[in-house]
């Protein structure tokens, strides 16, 4: 009893070939469009996947001391700032502005005082950050000319 089998070799026609190549070049083209443009529009996505970054607290002082008189030695002006931050502070700010300005034919005398108590907010990242403190507070003192006239 002998065996025999039958081997079919089925060739493609050469049209149904060329189809096939130009099929695969397309989906291969269709895969590289894709992930082009799913890295031209990523950055827009990563941002809402990965936490954002968080910051200790900011106190800031700013504020402006003029004075112009006729004291020859200098006005009397100076500022005091006070400033406690909570002790898990993130986050939050506080802000204090101020402009004095004083003309006197005699002497001037301007004080101000800042107190700032900042605290609360929520730090996601776990990473302590240390608090800012910024205080921009310059005193000119402008003294008037011998010969300015008197309000007398």
């Amino acid at each position: 009893m002998a065996l025999t089998a039958e081997i079919v070799l089925t060739v493609p026609q050469p049209q149904q070939l060329v189809n096939n190549i130009k099929g695969t070049y397309m989906k291969s083209k269709l895969l590289s469009l894709s992930l082009f443009s799913l890295t031209a529009v990523s950055p827009f996505f990563i941002p809402s996947l990965t936490p954002s970054a968080s910051a200790g607290c900011v106190g800031v002082s700013a504020g402006a001391q003029v004075a112009i008189d006729s004291n020859r030695s200098g006005g009397r002006q100076s500022t005091n700032v006070n400033r406690e931050f909570g002790r898990n502070c993130n986050g939050n700010s506080a802000t204090s502005t101020a402009t004095q300005v004083c003309f006197s034919n005699g002497t001037c005398e301007q004080r101000r005082t800042v107190n700032q108590r900042i605290e609360g907010g929520s730090n996601r990242t776990g990473i302590k950050t240390p608090n800012i403190q910024v205080d921009v507070n310059p005193s000119v003192h402008v003294p008037l000319p011998k010969n300015f006239p008197s309000s007398r």
